[in-house]
C-alpha cells in the first residue's frame, strides 16, 4: 500500500487509511508496531473499545479488506484479500471522478 498506492497517488487526492481491528492485547500498541514494522506513513487508526464498528460498517469478515471510496463518499470497490491490479484500477477510476460541488453559502 505504501509505495504502490499512497506515495504514487497522494498528490492526486488519494487518502489511505489503515484500520487496525481485532487486535489482541493493546490495540494502540499493535497499530503502532504494524506501522513501524511496515514503515507506513499513511494514517493507521484503531478502535480502543474493540467494538469493530468499522468492520461492521464495511462488512469485514477477514483481513485484509480493501475499500475504495469515491469523492462523493460512495463505495466504489470492496475486495477481501489483496488484488493489486483491480485495486489500482479502482483507485485510478475514483481519482478521475469530479469532486462534488459544494453548496453555496447564502448570506
Amino acid at each position: 500500500m505504501e509505495k504502490e498506492f499512497w506515495q504514487a497517488y497522494k498528490a492526486k487526492g488519494l487518502v489511505v487509511l489503515g484500520v487496525a481491528i481485532w487486535a489482541e492485547g493493546d490495540p494502540l500498541k499493535m497499530a503502532k508496531m504494524f506501522a513501524q514494522k511496515t514503515k507506513v506513513t499513511y494514517t493507521v487508526a484503531y478502535d480502543p473499545k474493540r467494538e469493530s464498528k468499522v468492520a461492521e460498517a464495511y462488512k469485514v469478515e477477514g483481513v485484509p479488506v480493501n475499500v475504495v471510496i469515491g469523492r462523493d463518499g460512495k463505495i466504489r470497490y470492496w475486495h477481501w484479500g489483496f488484488d493489486a491490479k483491480s485495486l489500482k484500477q479502482a483507485v485510478e477510476a475514483a481519482l478521475k471522478e469530479p469532486a462534488p460541488k459544494q453548496a453555496s453559502k447564502s448570506k
